[in-house]
C-alpha cells in the first residue's frame, strides 16, 4: 500500500466521488468545500493506493476560520473491503505527523449508527462532545413568503453589504447555539471563504425597519445545497424570522435549480429543529461531533 499526498485541486473530484460512494450519506457540499487549500489555515489530504493504483482510503486534515480555533478536523475513509487491514491506522498516523504547534486538539464526525467507525474513533482517543442531527428537504417547488409590515427579505449571495458592520454584529450576536460553545463561531469572512471552486453561496437576509435581523447561509454543490447557518438577532426572536428567512432561501435556491437541501443542528437546539420540521425537513442522519487532544 502506497500513501501519498493528494494533488489539489486536480484530485478533488476523485476524492469526493470515493468518499460519497464509500459513505453515501456524506454531504458532498461540505466535503468539497473542505478541499480548498487557499481558504485553510492548514490542509493535509492523503491517498492510500494499492499496487495496481486503485484507491483504498482517503484522509483529510483541515484547520481554518470556519472551524474551532486550535482544532484540526480529521476524516479517514477506508474502502469497506479493506477495513481492519491497518490502512486506516497508517493514514491517521501520517495525518498526525509534524502538525503545526498551534493545533492543540482534533475534531471529527462519525455517523451515530456506524458502530464500527465509532469504535475506531474511540480507540484513537476521540470522545463524543455532541450529537448533530441532519435533516433534508426537497425545495424544487418552493415559493417565497410574502413579507408583512416592516419586514423585508433579500438575497445576498456575495455577502457584501452597505451596512456590513451591522450585519456582522447581528450574525455574531445570533450565535447562541451549542456549536458556538465548542468554538465554532462564524463571521462574514469565514462564510465568504467556505465555497470551493464550482460551488456557490446561497444567502438570504431579513431586515426589520431596514435593520439586519436574520440571516440564512448555504453552500450549493450542483443541485444539492447545505444550509450552514440560520440565525436571528436575539432582540428579534419570537417573530418567526428564522422561518421566513429560510423559506426565502429555499425559494431562491429553487430558482437556481437546486432540488435538495441538507442542514445540521445540534440535538440541544430544539428551536431551529422545530422551524425545520415546519418547513418540511425530514430525518437524514445523525453524527457524533468528537474531539480529543492532539497526539
Amino acid at each position: 500500500m502506497q500513501i501519498m499526498a493528494a494533488g489539489l485541486p486536480e484530485d478533488a473530484d476523485v476524492i469526493v466521488s470515493f468518499v460519497t460512494r464509500t459513505s453515501p450519506r456524506t454531504d458532498r457540499a461540505i466535503l468539497r468545500s473542505g478541499l480548498v487549500a487557499q481558504t485553510a489555515a492548514f490542509l493535509r489530504v492523503l491517498l492510500a493506493r494499492q499496487p495496481d493504483g486503485a484507491l483504498a482510503a482517503v484522509a483529510i486534515g483541515r484547520a481554518g476560520s470556519n472551524l474551532p480555533a486550535g482544532a484540526l478536523f480529521a476524516l479517514v475513509v477506508v474502502r469497506p473491503d479493506l477495513r481492519g487491514s491497518g490502512v486506516g491506522s497508517a493514514l491517521f498516523a501520517r495525518l498526525m505527523a509534524d502538525l503545526p504547534s498551534d493545533l492543540t486538539r482534533l475534531a471529527s464526525g462519525v455517523f451515530a449508527d456506524d458502530e464500527a467507525s465509532l469504535a475506531v474513533a474511540r480507540h484513537w482517543g476521540f470522545e463524543s462532545v455532541g450529537l448533530s442531527v441532519t435533516t433534508s428537504c426537497e425545495v424544487s417547488t418552493a415559493s417565497a413568503p410574502t413579507p408583512l409590515g416592516n419586514l423585508s427579505l433579500e438575497t445576498c449571495d456575495d455577502l457584501r453589504f452597505a451596512d456590513e458592520d451591522a450585519v456582522e454584529a447581528m450574525l455574531l450576536a445570533s450565535q447562541t447555539n451549542p456549536e458556538a460553545d465548542l468554538g465554532l463561531v462564524l463571521d462574514l469572512a469565514s462564510l465568504r471563504e467556505t465555497p470551493a471552486p464550482g460551488q456557490r453561496a446561497v444567502t438570504a437576509l431579513a431586515r426589520v425597519d431596514g435593520h439586519p435581523a436574520a440571516i440564512s447561509y448555504a453552500v450549493a454543490d450542483g443541485d444539492q445545497m447545505h444550509v450552514i447557518y440560520t440565525g436571528v438577532d436575539p432582540a428579534r426572536r419570537g417573530n418567526a424570522l428564522a422561518r421566513a428567512t429560510k423559506e426565502y432561501l429555499h425559494a431562491h435556491a429553487a430558482g437556481l435549480g437546486i432540488r435538495t437541501v441538507l442542514t445540521d443542528n445540534d440535538e440541544e437546539n430544539p428551536g431551529i429543529r422545530r422551524v425545520n420540521e415546519q418547513l418540511g425537513y425530514t430525518p437524514h442522519s445523525a453524527t457524533h461531533w468528537m474531539m480529543r487532544p492532539r497526539p
